[in-house]
C-alpha cells in the first residue's frame, strides 16, 4: 500500500480538499478522484460530507453507495453481507457464455454460500431457463439476496442451509454446483495486507463469517453435496492451491478437473465435471495451460 506523503496530501488539497480524507482509504490520488466522483454522482449533496467521513474510516465504498455493478445487474450491498468482487463477476460471466454456447437444456443450479445472491441472480438473468436455488446460513445474506432478486426482476429459490451439514441440503437434483465459500484461513485474515493478509477495510467492515474458512468447505461441497445432489459439474471460487487439491481429492472418480486463473493471473476457481455428462462444457473455462501476467 502506498505511503501518504506530505507532497501527495498537498497535491490532493490543491485539486480539491475533499480528496484529502479519501486518501486515507485509497492511498492513491487517482482512486480518490474516482471515488469522489462516484460519491457525487450517486448520492445527494446532503450526504457527501458523511460519505467522505465514512470512507476515511475505511468503510467500503459499496456500503456507502449501497450497490455494486455485477455483470448486467446492480447488486445491493449492505453491512453484514460480503461485497461482490470483480474476480467473481469475471468467472460468472464466462460461465454464462459457456452454458449459453453449449445450449444445454434442463440445467438446475445450486449456489452455496450465496451472500448477496450475485452469482445465481446473474446466471438466472442471463439464462432465464435455469432452475436456481441459492442457499446461505446468514439471515442478513438471505434477506439481501431476496431484495436483490426483486431488484433484478427474476425468480430464484432462496433457502437457509448450512452447507457443512449436507443433510440440510434439499433432496433435489442439481446439474451444477457453484459457490464462493469462505476461503481465507484465520491466520491470513488477521495479517496486514503487506504480509499476504487482508485489507484493513475488509477486516473491519465485511462479515468474518463470509470470509474466514478453508478446506472444510471444499471438502463438504465435493464429497457430500455433489453426490447428494447428483451433480455433473462444479465451479468453486478459491484463493489457495490446497483448496483446489482438496476439491479434486474428494470428487467422484469419473470426473475431470482443471484450474481457472483470473485476469490478474491468480488461481481463482476449481472447475470440475462428470465425464460424459452435459457439464463437460465446463472444460472450456479451464485456462491453466495459458500464460498469465
Amino acid at each position: 500500500m502506498a505511503r501518504l506523503t506530505l507532497n501527495l496530501l498537498r497535491r490532493a488539497n490543491a485539486i480539491n480538499p475533499q480528496l484529502v480524507p479519501l486518501l486515507k482509504a485509497t492511498r492513491s490520488l487517482q482512486l480518490a478522484i474516482a471515488e469522489l466522483r462516484w460519491i457525487k454522482q450517486e448520492l445527494p449533496r446532503s450526504q457527501w460530507t458523511d460519505a467522505i467521513r465514512k470512507r476515511a474510516q475505511l468503510v467500503p465504498l459499496q456500503y456507502i453507495l449501497g450497490s455494486q455493478p455485477f455483470g448486467s445487474l446492480d447488486i445491493l450491498c449492505s453491512p453484514g453481507v460480503l461485497i461482490p468482487r470483480w474476480e467473481t463477476e469475471e468467472w460468472c460471466m464466462k460461465l454464462v457464455d459457456v452454458l449459453r454456447s453449449a445450449a444445454v437444456s434442463d440445467i438446475s443450479v445450486l449456489d452455496a454460500c450465496t451472500g448477496s445472491g450475485c452469482i445465481p441472480l446473474l446466471l438466472k438473468k442471463e439464462l432465464p431457463a435455469l432452475q436456481v436455488l441459492a442457499v446461505d446460513l446468514s439471515d442478513k445474506a438471505l434477506h439481501l439476496a431476496l431484495e436483490n432478486m426483486r431488484r433484478a426482476n427474476v425468480t430464484i429459490d432462496v433457502q437457509k442451509v448450512d452447507v457443512l451439514n449436507y443433510n440440510a441440503v434439499p433432496e433435489q437434483r442439481f446439474t451444477l454446483v457453484t459457490s464462493n465459500p469462505p476461503y481465507i484461513p484465520a491466520s491470513d485474515f488477521d495479517k496486514p495486507l503487506l504480509l499476504n493478509g487482508v485489507d484493513a477495510s475488509v477486516r473491519l467492515h465485511e462479515p468474518r463469517m463470509a470470509l474466514v474458512g478453508h478446506l472444510e468447505f471444499y471438502r463438504a461441497l465435493a464429497r457430500d453435496i455433489v453426490p447428494a445432489c447428483h451433480s455433473e459439474g462444479v465451479v468453486l471460487e478459491l484463493g489457495y492451491e490446497d483448496q483446489y487439491l482438496e476439491t479434486i481429492a474428494n470428487l467422484p472418480l469419473n470426473w475431470s478437473h482443471g484450474r481457472y486463473f483470473d485476469l490478474a493471473g491468480n488461481l481463482r476457481c476449481a472447475i470440475a465435471w462428470k465425464n460424459g455428462s452435459s457439464m463437460e462444457c465446463l472444460g472450456r473455462l479451464v485456462n491453466e495451460n495459458q500464460s498469465h501476467p
